[in-house]
């Protein structure tokens, strides 16, 4: 038994874990594995589960193992694994359903090694995600002294420094907001990545390398690093499919910031929401890209197809900080594709949304255009009076608020706008 335990180990150095799999599966089918043998496979497939991103499997398997004997609960092997489970666990929890109780609970397992195991052969790792679990809630001070202290301790993970410094970056990036620091640490991450390592790690790496010269403003260099990225994805990897949508992420953000471009960066972000699994709710990211495909279909005079993404935007973000800049995109968007009536009904429901909350608009745009709507369909009354509304919020002089007086005055004379000649003049 001892020498297919150790052919299972070597799968899984060599992060074979399909393999790893079977063999496991196929003692475990066995008659006659005695306790000590199955907890063994047990311990082993758990890891396997965990490597998969099945930590739910992996803690149930954990439980068979201390229901058959309770000693094995004392062992630092045991007690890391159950850690490491239940913070993947809380990790990989759908937005919204993470319970914190899985982190606090690997957080005092990662505790009690690191204090009372100083010997631990992993304690590096210990420290790492201990680093990991403190960052999760914010307490970035502590999350960086453990990073810093995981360097200095031993570790059976090879490619641990390379994951700290990652993790420092990261905090460079994201909480300090400084792009540089943060890319001179990715640089380290590069360059103490073990080379026998899979390199599938490094997609997520230059993905942030790619985010961090994008704040550099450093747009080529950043392209690179997105295609790096790409270039990085491991097929037969268990994330394979999130790593691959992340990668055409960061290269369609890339791409946004090129003249010329347009096409090349819808299509690799409509790849990435072709590859992402559909928020169930309000998703950030999924509204990011959105609006970001709106934007580079107007700069294609694509006004439609920039309408429908401006809205879809907004579905998955409601609480969009910009929601209202975004509905007047959409109703200009809409007025630029010749469909009057749609930007009539978007500007209105603005309105009557921002009075049912007791809010004023204040953007003059808003009601110049919703005037432009509805001189575009006759309703010349209509629109005299959402001019006089965007008079009262227009600065008191200007280009602006003459296009305004004669697009009033116009209205008022119950002149047709000629959308050949005025299409749009008075909020332009």
């Amino acid at each position: 038994m001892d020498d297919y335990l150790e052919a299972i180990d070597e799968q899984l150095e060599r992060g074979d874990i399909k393999q790893a799999e079977i063999m496991i599966a196929r003692r475990l089918r066995r008659d006659g594995v005695d306790t000590s043998a199955r907890c063994a496979l047990l311990l082993r497939r758990a890891r396997v589960r965990l490597f998969s991103e099945k930590p739910d499997d992996a803690l149930a398997d954990l439980r068979e193992v201390l229901a058959l004997d309770p000693a094995l609960a004392a062992e630092p092997d045991v007690r890391e694994l159950l850690a490491d489970a239940h913070f993947a666990r809380f990790e990989l929890a759908p937005l919204g359903f993470a319970d914190r109780a899985d982190a606090d609970r690997a957080l005092a397992y990662y505790n009690e090694l690191a204090e009372m195991r100083p010997a631990h052969a992993n304690r590096g790792w210990i420290l790492y995600q201990k680093g990991r679990v403190l960052l999760s809630a914010d307490r970035v001070e502590e999350a960086v002294a453990m990073f810093y202290a995981a360097l200095e301790e031993p570790s059976r993970i090879a490619s641990l420094p390379s994951l700290c410094y990652e993790r420092l970056g990261f905090v460079e990036l994201f909480e300090k907001r400084n792009p540089a620091a943060a890319l001179a640490f990715f640089d380290r991450a590069i360059e103490a990545y073990p080379p026998h390592e899979n390199t599938g790690w490094l997609v997520q790496l230059h993905i942030l390398r790619s985010r961090a010269l994008r704040e550099q403003k450093d747009y080529v260099a950043a392209l690179q690093a997105a295609r790096q990225a790409l270039r990085e994805v491991d097929a037969s990897a268990p994330d394979y499919r999130l790593a691959y949508s992340e990668a055409h992420l960061a290269v369609g953000e890339a791409l946004a910031h090129f003249r010329t471009r347009e096409e090349d960066a819808i299509d690799h972000l409509v790849r990435f929401l072709q590859l992402s699994r559909r928020p169930l709710g309000v998703d950030v990211t999924w509204s990011r890209v959105y609006e970001t495909i709106g934007a580079l279909s107007l700069r294609l005079g694509r006004y439609s197809a920039a309408a429908d993404a401006f809205s879809t935007a907004l579905v998955y973000n409601p609480y969009h900080p910009l929601g209202t800049t975004l509905e007047l995109q959409i109703a200009q968007a809409c007025y630029d594709a010749g469909d009057y009536a749609r930007v009539i009904d978007t500007l209105e429901r603005l309105w009557a949304a921002a009075e049912a909350d007791g809010e004023m608009i204040l953007d003059y745009r808003v009601f110049s255009l919703l005037g432009d709507g509805y001189a575009a369909t006759g309703q010349y009354a209509r629109a005299a009076e959402m001019y006089g509304h965007a008079l009262t919020l227009v600065p008191a002089e200007g280009p602006e608020r003459a296009a305004l007086v004669r697009a009033r005055d116009l209205a008022l004379a119950r002149t047709p706008l000629q959308p050949a000649m005025d299409k749009g003049m008075a909020h332009r």
